[in-house]
């Protein structure tokens, strides 16, 4: 018997290192822009994994199929299709004269050529539909699009259907990294993605895209965390409601953790009423109410305590506040397991130059130690906070799950995603 509580124990701890070893928070860089590239209904897109690349036929459509070997500028791209009456029309002035104008189509094919050659920058993210119907993610690698006549093709299993090479010659480099089911889309997401244009700039979802990738990221002023509502049942609106209050109330225990206060859980449920009249706890919530559904929050951080400290101890507490993390769990985790998980890294070959001081790690190797430190003295608190906002039966009711990761592709490189992770150090 005693082997068997052992092995239990040896479980829990393992369950525990391995969720937040598993935790990423992504850095947002202001100057990503995030685009999405159609590849024909998905059949080219796993031509673009295959070549790492992403690539469009409009430059061939305004040379009549042909393409030269240089891009050309817009001024002779447009002179081009001025000349091809596809594209063109004669107007006449209020003095008579006839003027050749481009139409619609040809604006609209010289604009979608701009956008490609000229606004889709080193580092920004790329998003395709794939032959599965749903989204591959990767990050553009260079500011310098390119001609290539040479085709992209694959060897396909027997058992496949054959498909088309790909024969766009206007290209742009991409490292792919992981897939996002379509199902997972918010409805404004799948929105801004059901137009018909090529390229498409999506910065407008920003948030909601990167919530579908890491579970944790900021901004350097919030931090935004995902769940994920994985149960099938009907969702009580209640129970919804005193989740987004739990949510909210992550922003206090952050403060608490950091300076070491005493948790008092009647202070909390205190709080939610006091909050009412003072908005004192400003953090918000959005949520599809499906099940499964998701839940998104958004949590200020405090401009006078280093970010990189506070980011630690939001990851801490919104896990504590979902009952992802219990208390019972942290106090399984002594000195040893603490040595393996409590250092901070960033994206390797991460260039100094798009890693904002502010962010930077050096003096807060020691703060997720002292952070459970905190948290495991205060286990019988944890407890009784945990009885008081009923946040370990929210969890078994709506089967909370933070966002499963699986970014390395889009971090491992140099114009990558800046990510802070718990894990060993390197």
């Amino acid at each position: 018997m005693r082997n068997v509580y052992q092995q239990h124990d040896r479980n829990f701890r393992k369950g525990i290192q391995q969720l937040l070893s598993s935790i990423k928070v992504a850095i947002l860089n202001e100057n990503q822009n995030i685009w999405l590239i159609r590849s024909t209904g998905g059949q080219f897109a796993r031509h673009f994994r295959s070549a790492n690349l992403i690539a469009i036929k409009h430059l061939q459509s305004a040379y009549k199929g042909d393409c030269p070997d240089i891009i050309p500028s817009n001024e002779k791209i447009k002179d081009r299709l001025l000349n091809n009456d596809d594209f063109s029309e004669f107007r006449r002035d209020s003095n008579g004269k006839e003027t050749k104008f481009l139409t619609r189509s040809g604006s609209v094919l010289l604009g979608q050529i701009d956008k490609f050659v000229n606004n889709i920058m080193q580092g920004d993210l790329i998003l395709t539909k794939n032959e599965f119907g749903d989204y591959s993610v990767g990050i553009c690698n260079s500011d310098l699009a390119y001609i290539d006549h040479t085709l992209v093709k694959f060897d396909v299993a027997d058992s496949e259907q054959e498909r088309p090479s790909l024969n766009y010659k206007l290209r742009k480099e991409v490292t792919w990294g992981p897939n996002i089911k379509s199902s997972d889309l918010p409805s404004t997401v799948r929105k801004a993605t059901s137009g018909q244009q090529t390229v498409t700039c999506l910065n407008d979802s920003r948030e909601k895209i990167f919530h579908l990738i890491y579970p944790f990221f900021t901004d350097g002023e919030h931090l935004f965390f995902s769940n994920k509502i994985k149960t099938n049942d009907e969702i009580n609106a209640l129970v919804i409601g005193k989740l987004f209050q739990n949510v909210s109330l992550s922003e206090h225990l952050i403060h608490l953790l950091l300076n070491g206060n005493t948790i008092n859980a009647s202070d909390f449920t205190k709080l939610i009423d006091e909050s009412f009249l003072n908005n004192f706890l400003s953090s918000t919530c959005k949520a599809e109410f499906m099940s499964p559904g998701d839940m998104w929050s958004k949590i200020p951080l405090d401009k006078t305590v280093m970010p990189a400290a506070q980011i630690l101890a939001g990851v801490l507490a919104c896990l504590i506040m979902t009952g992802q993390i219990t208390a019972e769990s942290l106090d399984k985790l002594n000195e040893k397991d603490n040595s393996s998980i409590i250092n901070l890294k960033r994206a390797e070959s991460a260039p100094e130059s798009m890693f904002n001081d502010k962010y930077k790690p050096a003096e807060t190797l020691p703060i997720f130690k002292t952070l459970t430190t905190n948290a495991k003295k205060q286990k019988e608190q944890l407890e009784e906070l945990d009885k008081e906002r009923s946040i370990s039966e929210i969890n078994d009711r709506l089967k909370l799950k933070v966002t499963e990761t699986k970014t390395d592709k889009l971090e491992n490189f140099e114009y990558g995603i800046n990510v802070f992770q718990i894990g060993a150090a390197q």
